[in-house]
């Protein structure tokens, strides 16, 4: 019996795939993993203001940001998406790692707050 465990054990092992970087990368800069948006749902949303846009996509706005900042985290969950819009436009993840390097450099704690937010909620 325990030889038999010891097999069905190397079958599962041999099973997982360790390319995750990889599998991520194919499925779009923007794709969000289901531990990802719990994670964001469970512990980072607090700090957000939801509004259902329409079916299966929300928009959050972080509670201490000022109306001259225009950052929102669109959430797109039944797509398995989300995106980063700043005043309207559509961010990349490259634009988005441009941007925190700024806000560190300005102390802008709340815009960081939510840039990072979205980096951590699509995996970079």
């Amino acid at each position: 019996m325990r030889s038999l465990s010891l097999v069905f054990l190397c079958f599962f092992l041999s099973a997982c795939d360790g390319n995750t970087r990889d599998r991520r990368a194919a499925r779009g800069e923007d794709y969000v993993s289901d531990p990802d948006h719990l994670f964001f749902l469970n512990t980072r949303s607090r700090d957000y203001r939801a509004v259902g846009l329409e079916e299966g996509v929300d928009a959050y706005r972080h509670d201490e940001l000022t109306e001259s900042d225009h950052l929102l985290i669109i959430d797109r969950w039944i797509e398995d998406r989300a995106q980063l819009v700043a005043r309207d436009a559509v961010l990349s993840v490259s634009q988005v790692l441009t941007l925190r390097d700024s806000l560190r450099r300005q102390d802008r704690s709340a815009a960081l707050e939510v840039v990072e937010d979205y980096l951590r909620l699509v995996g970079e």
